[in-house]
Formats: structure tokens, C-alpha cells, sequence
């Protein structure tokens, strides 16, 4: 350095500034092993009070286990893979200022194991677990009990078993309504009918509750009970009632302060007086809008969107079989979008993307996927949106003639996902590989294997 000066002659404050570029595993391997004095800087809680240590997959356990005994300032840990209990023990014994855990649904939970969580971790404020299986009802009533315990608790994820659904019995959920003070999230993933338990905790979280999320047969009682949650802000509902109408749910209009609504197969009943739903304004701030898997979304229904949620940013009406072009007319009325999702939503042409074109100038990410009825010409309206970082392609008939536009309008499209477009020309995908050395096209190879993440793959042919 100049003057003489040396590099350890920063102090720590610049030091650490220097840190923060670094990722978590960097910070373990590299800085706390040049000397004493980095080490000490690099665990300074600044530098952890954000970070989350998310494993690569490839890590082994005991390696976890020693990252984990080098990290006594973490306060975040979230799993990518089931794990054995070596990393939980040494989760327990080295890092004892996690305040969040977030286990894979294929972990092997149990009472014993939950129980060393909440006692090494009296103050954890997020945790996100699978329910242990197989299990009987009073033992799951007591892994209830110990989660109720938790004071400072703020989110809680109780995740289905991957290995197999749990089924919950009534009264399970009593001991978190009845303790939990500091609870403001909840996610209760699909368990059996559970009407009066979540409507329990419904009725004592309702002045709490800031998210809520469930897969269940929606009920009016239900609705009723979440219509009472009026500081809710996030509200994902996976619908399992297909003879649910819109009277049963009508009460949800008392939600204005909702941000994020998802309501997952949605009936005919309720598609149909959707508009009266967007006109009372209930939804007017609006954020991320998720109606997917509705058969029967219609342009009336996606016109009264794009009119009264002039902040959404993030809509996903996939799986729309009653979606004509004309509903997407108005789209530019939402100039905040920036993820339009409208995969299988099969009549739509391209004459659909040319309102997306016109009026979508902020769009990053679209996903198209089976669309089977737009052609090549959809890409000449798709490369207007400038500012587009993902397509999805997905299995459509396009050749890839028009490719070249996209090298010459859309210089921040990072990923192009083309996976079983039968009439696909590898010489139009390889011409575009050369303009965009740095665009991960993923072409899967049919019948051959699975989809491959984008992270693991540059360029794939048949």
C-alpha cells in the first residue's frame, strides 16, 4: 500500500466494511484463519445479523457441523436437504444467537428434537419444521405444546412431511393459539380438516396476525373469522372446496390492507363475481395477486384486475382455460408489473403479447409456458419489454426464427427456458448462444431426463 502503510494497519471499522463482501462461507474459511485479528472482526454481529447460512447441497453433514462450530455469531440457518442430527447438535452447541431455523420437510422431526430447539433457543423468533411422522395425537399435541412455549416467536411454518401427509387432529393447534404471544405469521400447510382448531387461532391472533397461510377446504366460517384479522397483509390460500361460492368468502372485502393475496382454485361461482371483488376497492394496494390454477379466470374478471390494483407488480393467473386475448387489453393500466405469469393458459395467441409488449415496460420475468397456440411472431412483442430478465418458453411450437431479436433488444435477459418445444431449430438456438455467451438457455432433453436447474446448466440439446 502507499506510505508504507500495510493492510492491517485498517482499522477494524474499515475492516469490516471490507467484509461484507463477502459470503458467509468466505467469512469462515478464509478471514478467521489469517490471524486473531480478523478473526475477532469477522465475527462481529454486524456482519451476522442479516446473514443466513443456506448450505450448498453437495456439503456433507460433518462439514455443516464444522462450519456451524466456526459461526457463533449466526443467527440464521436454513436447510437445503434433510440432514442427520449432527447439525442440529452443533447448531445447539456453537451457535447460540439463532433466532430463525428452517428445516427441510424431509427431516426426521421428533418430540426429542424439537425439544433441544426450543430449550437452546429460548428466543427463537422464526422456525419453519415438518410435523414429525408417524406420530399419535397426544404426542403431537405435546410437539403443539412445546412451540407454545416459545414467547418471542414471530412465524411459524409447519410444513407437511415429504416422505408423508401428516394428518392433525382437532385440538393440536390449541396450545400455539393459546401461547405464542408474539406470533404474527403463520403457515399450516395441508392436514385434514381442521376447521374449528384454525379458527380457534384465528379468533386469538386476529389483532396480531400479519400473514396467513393455509391448504384447506375454505368454509364462509372460515372467511368470516379471517375477515376479523384486519392487520393481515399477506393471505395465501391453497382452496380445496370445489362447491365454495363467492357468498361464502364475500367477507374478505373487509381486508383492505392486504399486499399479497393468493387464492389458489378458485370455483366458477367465485370467478364469476371476482370483479365485484377488485370494484369494492378492498384490493386496490395490492402487491403480488396469485389467482392461479383457476379454470375458470375470464377477461372480465383479469380486465377488473388490471383496473383497481394499479400497484400490482407481481399477478399469476396460470392455468386459465377461459383466458382470451382481450383480457390482457388493459395491462398496461398496471405499470408496476414486473412478473406476469399466464403458463397454460392455452387460447391465449400473439396477438396477447402484444398488449403485454405495449403496456409492460418494467416486466423482468414472463412465463408463457404452454401457450401452444403462440408462434414465433409472439417474441417481435415480447423483446419491447426492455427490461425482461426471464422468459418461459415452455412447451410451445416456436422454431426460434425470430431469436435473433432477443439479442438485439433484450441485453438483460439472463435465463431462456425452452423445454419441450418439439419444432425447435438447434441452429437458432445455437446462433443466439453466440450473441449472448452469458444468457442460460435451458433446452430439457425429452424423455431423457428431468428439467435441470438453470444454475447447473448453461446450454442443453437433444
Amino acid at each position: 500500500m502507499a506510505s508504507g502503510k500495510q493492510f492491517d494497519d485498517l482499522p477494524n471499522e474499515v475492516l469490516l466494511k471490507i467484509f461484507t463482501y463477502l459470503n458467509i462461507e468466505e467469512l469462515v474459511v478464509s478471514t478467521q484463519n489469517v490471524c486473531m485479528r480478523w478473526r475477532e472482526v469477522s465475527r462481529d454481529n454486524k456482519l451476522w445479523r442479516n446473514a443466513v447460512f443456506n448450505p450448498r447441497k453437495e456439503i456433507t453433514d460433518k462439514e455443516i457441523a464444522k462450519y456451524l462450530e466456526n459461526m457463533p455469531a449466526l443467527r440464521s440457518y436454513s436447510a437445503t436437504r434433510r440432514s442427520e442430527n449432527i447439525v442440529i447438535d452443533a447448531l445447539c452447541k456453537f451457535c447460540r444467537n439463532i433466532r430463525s431455523i428452517d428445516l427441510h420437510n424431509s427431516h426426521n422431526m421428533n418430540i426429542p428434537l424439537i425439544q433441544k430447539i426450543i430449550q437452546h433457543f429460548p428466543h427463537i423468533e422464526s422456525l419453519k419444521v415438518p410435523l414429525p411422522y408417524p406420530m399419535f395425537p397426544e404426542e403431537l399435541i405435546k410437539f403443539s405444546e412445546l412451540i407454545g412455549q416459545c414467547q418471542s416467536l414471530r412465524s411459524l411454518c409447519l410444513d407437511g412431511n415429504s416422505v408423508c401427509s401428516v394428518v392433525m387432529w382437532e385440538g393440536v393447534l390449541i396450545p400455539i393459539a393459546d401461547g405464542c404471544p408474539s406470533l404474527q405469521h403463520i403457515h399450516i400447510g395441508y392436514h385434514g380438516q381442521l376447521d374449528e382448531d384454525i379458527h380457534n387461532l384465528l379468533r386469538k391472533k386476529r389483532h396480531q396476525l400479519l400473514s396467513f397461510s393455509c391448504k384447506i377446504s375454505v368454509t364462509k366460517s372460515m372467511a368470516e373469522h379471517l375477515s376479523e384479522c384486519t392487520t393481515l397483509q399477506h393471505l395465501d390460500i391453497e382452496n380445496c372446496n370445489d362447491h365454495l361460492l363467492y357468498d361464502d368468502i364475500q367477507s374478505l372485502i373487509k381486508l383492505t390492507n392486504l399486499k399479497y393475496f393468493a387464492f389458489r382454485y378458485c370455483t366458477e361461482d367465485i370467478v364469476n363475481n371476482f370483479p365485484m371483488f377488485f370494484l369494492s376497492g378492498s384490493l386496490s394496494q395490492v402487491v403480488h395477486l396469485d389467482l392461479s390454477e383457476s379454470y375458470y379466470i375470464s377477461d372480465i374478471a383479469v380486465t377488473a384486475i388490471f383496473e383497481n390494483c394499479p400497484q400490482l407488480q407481481h399477478l399469476n393467473i396460470s392455468g386459465s382455460q377461459s383466458l382470451q386475448n382481450e383480457g390482457l387489453r388493459y395491462i398496461g393500466k398496471c405499470i408496476h408489473i414486473h412478473h406476469l405469469d399466464l403458463s397454460m393458459c392455452m387460447d391465449l395467441t400473439d396477438r396477447s403479447m402484444e398488449y403485454v409488449g405495449a403496456g409492460c415496460c418494467s416486466l423482468k420475468k414472463l412465463d408463457i409456458s404452454g401457450c401452444y397456440k403462440m408462434t414465433d411472431k409472439a417474441i417481435e412483442h415480447i423483446v419491447k419489454c426492455r427490461e425482461l430478465q426471464v422468459l418461459k418458453f415452455n412447451y410451445n411450437d416456436l422454431t426460434g426464427s425470430n431469436f435473433h431479436l432477443i439479442s438485439t433488444h433484450l441485453p438483460h435477459l439472463a435465463e431462456l427456458h425452452l423445454e419441450n418445444c418439439k419444432y425447435l431449430n438447434e441452429v437458432y438456438v445455437d446462433e443466439l448462444h453466440k450473441e449472448m455467451m452469458h444468457l442460460k438457455i435451458i433446452v430439457a432433453r425429452r424423455c431423457k431426463e428431468t428439467y435441470l436447474d438453470p444454475e447447473e446448466a448453461v446450454l442443453l440439446l437433444d
